[in-house]
């Protein structure tokens, strides 16, 4: 009997434990709507010249939940927010405290290579912070997805993440690395670099030719 009431006492300690930590499940963000239905295993790209991104999942009780979208600025060296020193949701003022996502974990999606995904040529020791509260929100189904507009000042190498508060001002869910965007430069800026390089490579051969 003894052992029977230490099982259950385990189970719902086990079990406040989880319903009090944020789930990285119930909320998702997506570069747009089709990539909703079909999300990658790693961070989708947004061109730097679009503005949208759409956003679904579940509320959870007690409701009603408010929606904020999180922007990670990447800053060379140790010195931004969100650093080797400090907790995310500390910097944010969020309760509860947890641990996902770790820095480490967002430096490598943002810089992608060998286990972190497509290469994208940017990098970070820490990350500048600010999350933006876009309303009151009621669930989205992914075949339906809600459609929102990038906050801030959207720039290359930004990172976006999604979480959600209930009624009680609690974080209780956080978009998974999976549907975090990153802002990459717009295709035809990446046209014009090209086209520039290969103009100076015609050039210096010019020049060795003629010399």
């Amino acid at each position: 009997m003894k052992r029977l009431l230490m099982s259950a006492a385990v189970i719902l300690a086990f079990s406040l434990v989880i319903a009090g930590a944020a789930k990285a499940d119930d909320i998702h963000l997506c570069a747009t709507a089709a990539a909703c239905t079909g999300n990658a295993g790693s961070v989708q790209f947004v061109s730097g010249g679009t503005t949208s991104a759409f956003v679904y999942g579940t509320v959870t009780s007690p409701t009603p939940d408010t929606l904020f979208v999180l922007v990670l600025t990447p800053v060379a060296d140790n010195s931004g927010s969100w650093n080797s020193g400090t907790n995310l949701w500390q910097v944010l003022g969020e309760s509860p405290t947890q641990t996902y996502p770790n820095l480490n974990a967002a430096i490598c999606n943002l810089a992608g290579g060998p286990g972190c995904g497509t290469p994208t040529g940017f990098s970070a020791q820490s990350f500048n912070v600010q999350d933006f509260q876009l309303g009151t929100f009621g669930g989205a189904m992914d075949t339906s997805p809600l459609s929102f507009t990038l906050p801030g000042s959207p720039t290359a190498g930004n990172i976006y993440m999604a979480f959600l508060e209930n009624a009680n001002g609690s974080l209780v869910a956080v978009s998974p690395w999976s549907s975090s965007l990153l802002n990459v430069p717009e295709p035809s800026s990446l046209v014009l670099l090209g086209v520039g390089l290969l103009g100076l490579a015609g050039l210096a051969g010019r020049k060795l030719i003629t010399a």
